[in-house]
C-alpha cells in the first residue's frame, strides 16, 4: 500500500459517521477524566496538606476497574455495548451536577469529591470492555491498530487540554467550574451515543452465567502467552509507571512553587508529544511492530519518569516530560491493539474486561505505594523508586515470558 494510503488510514476511519460519533463521546468523557485529576487533586492538597489524602481519593477512581472490570466484559457480550455506555454516561452527568451544585453552596467536602470520583471509576471499568471494543467493532480486524491508536492520540489530546482547563477553572471559578464542565462532556458524550447507530454482537451460548464467562476469560490467559504478558506489563506499569501522574499537583505546588495553572502545564506537557506520536502510530502501525513499540515505549516511559525525579525546576521538569510522552503513547496505544489482535474473537471483550482488572488492580496499589513513599521521602524521590523498581518488574516479565519479548513475531489467533 502507498505511504500516503497509509498515512490517510486515520482520517478514513474518522469519515464513518458511526465511528465518529463513538470516538467523539469517548473523547469528551476523556476531557472530563484528566480535568477531574488536577482539579480533585488541588482541592484535596489544600483542604489536607496531604500527599497521601490526594492518593486516597484517586485510589477510589481505580478501585472499580479492580472489582468490575471482568463483569464489564462479561456484561459487553451479553447487552448493547452503546445503550450500556448512553446510559453511564447519562447518569455521570447527573452526579457531576449535583456535585457542582454542593460547590456552589459552599457545602462541597472532601468526601463528596472522593464520591464522585468513586462514580467516575465507574465510567472507566467501562472504557476497555465496553468503549473500546465498540470502536473496535466499527473499525473492523483490518483496522484495529489504526482505531486504537487515534483512540489513543485522542485521550493524549484530552490528558493534554483537560488538566489546562481544570487549572484555569480552579483559578477563576473553583472546583464548580470543573464539574460544570463535566457536566457539559458527558450530556454531549450522551447524545452522540443516543444518535449512534450499532449492531450488537452475537450473545454468547443461553445457559451460561456470568461468572461462568468471567472464569472463562482468566483460564484464557496460560494459553495465549501474547495476552498474558500484555496483561503482567500494563498491571507492572500501573503499579510503578502511571501513578506518578497522581503526584504532580503535589509536585507543582510544594517542590516546584508552582501555581494551579502552571502546575497543569506540566501535567499536560507529556500529553502533547503523545498526542503527536499518536497520530503518527495511527498512521503507520502494523501488527509487526505491535510488541516492538510496545515493550520499548514502556521502557522508556519509566525512564523518563526517573529523570523527572531528579528536576530541579520547571524548565526541566517540562523537557522531561514532554519526552515521556513518547513512551507513553506508544505503550498506551498497543495495548489495547495487542489484546484485540491476539485473543480469539469469541472471548475478545472478556479479555478487555481481564485487561481493566489488571488497571483497576495495578492502579490502587501503585497510587497508595508512591502516596506512602511521598509522605516519608517526597514526592519527587517517591516517583522515582517507583519508577525504577518498575523497569526491574518489566524485565522479570520478559524473562518469564519470551512470547513478549520485542524481537518476536505476532501472531493472529
Amino acid at each position: 500500500m502507498p505511504r500516503r494510503a497509509i498515512a490517510a488510514a486515520p482520517l478514513r476511519l474518522l469519515s464513518r459517521k458511526r465511528f465518529r460519533r463513538a470516538w467523539a463521546a469517548g473523547a469528551l468523557a476523556g476531557g472530563v477524566r484528566w480535568l477531574e485529576v488536577l482539579a480533585v487533586g488541588w482541592f484535596v492538597v489544600e483542604e489536607t496538606g496531604s500527599p497521601m489524602a490526594v492518593a486516597l481519593v484517586l485510589f477510589l477512581r481505580q478501585a472499580p476497574m479492580f472489582l468490575l472490570g471482568a463483569f464489564a466484559g462479561a456484561l459487553s457480550e451479553r447487552g448493547d455495548r452503546r445503550r450500556i455506555l448512553l446510559t453511564a454516561f447519562a447518569a455521570m452527568a447527573a452526579v457531576m451536577g449535583l456535585l457542582a451544585f454542593l460547590a456552589f453552596l459552599g457545602e462541597l467536602t472532601v468526601y463528596h469529591v472522593a464520591a464522585g470520583v468513586f462514580c467516575s471509576g465507574v465510567i472507566w471499568a467501562l472504557d476497555f470492555p465496553v468503549r473500546r471494543t465498540m470502536l473496535g467493532d466499527l473499525a473492523g480486524p483490518s483496522r484495529f491498530g489504526t482505531a486504537m491508536a487515534l483512540d489513543s492520540a485522542t485521550a493524549n489530546l484530552t490528558r493534554m487540554l483537560g488538566p489546562l482547563a481544570g487549572g484555569a477553572l480552579m483559578l477563576t471559578i473553583g472546583i464548580s467550574g470543573a464539574y460544570l464542565a463535566s457536566v457539559v462532556c458527558f450530556g454531549g458524550g450522551a447524545l452522540l451515543l443516543l444518535f449512534t447507530s450499532y449492531r450488537r454482537p452475537p450473545a454468547p451460548p443461553a445457559g451460561r452465567g456470568i461468572f461462568a464467562d468471567v472464569r472463562d476469560a482468566f483460564a484464557y490467559l496460560p494459553h495465549a502467552p501474547v495476552v498474558l504478558g500484555t496483561v503482567l506489563l500494563t498491571v507492572m506499569m500501573n503499579v510503578f509507571g502511571f501513578p506518578y501522574l497522581n503526584m504532580i499537583p503535589v509536585i507543582g505546588k510544594g517542590a516546584l512553587e508552582l501555581d494551579a495553572l502552571a502546575t497543569s502545564s506540566l501535567m499536560s506537557a507529556e500529553a502533547a508529544t503523545a498526542f503527536a506520536t499518536a497520530l503518527a502510530i495511527a498512521a503507520f502501525v502494523r501488527p509487526r511492530h505491535f510488541l516492538r513499540l510496545y515493550v520499548i515505549s514502556g521502557a522508556t516511559f519509566l525512564a523518563c519518569v526517573i529523570g523527572f525525579s531528579f528536576t530541579p525546576g520547571y524548565p526541566e521538569a517540562m523537557a522531561v516530560l514532554l519526552a515521556s510522552g513518547i513512551g507513553f503513547a506508544g505503550f498506551a496505544a498497543m495495548q489495547g491493539a495487542l489484546i484485540l489482535y491476539s485473543a480469539a474473537p469469541a472471548i475478545r471483550a472478556r479479555v478487555m474486561g481481564v485487561m481493566t482488572v489488571s488497571i483497576g488492580a495495578g492502579g490502587p496499589v501503585g497510587t497508595l505505594h508512591v502516596g506512602f513513599m511521598a509522605e516519608h521521602f517526597g514526592a519527587q524521590t517517591a516517583v522515582g523508586i517507583m519508577a525504577a523498581e518498575g523497569l526491574a518488574c518489566m524485565a522479570l516479565v520478559l524473562l518469564a515470558i519470551p512470547a513478549v519479548r520485542p524481537w518476536r513475531a505476532l501472531k493472529a489467533p
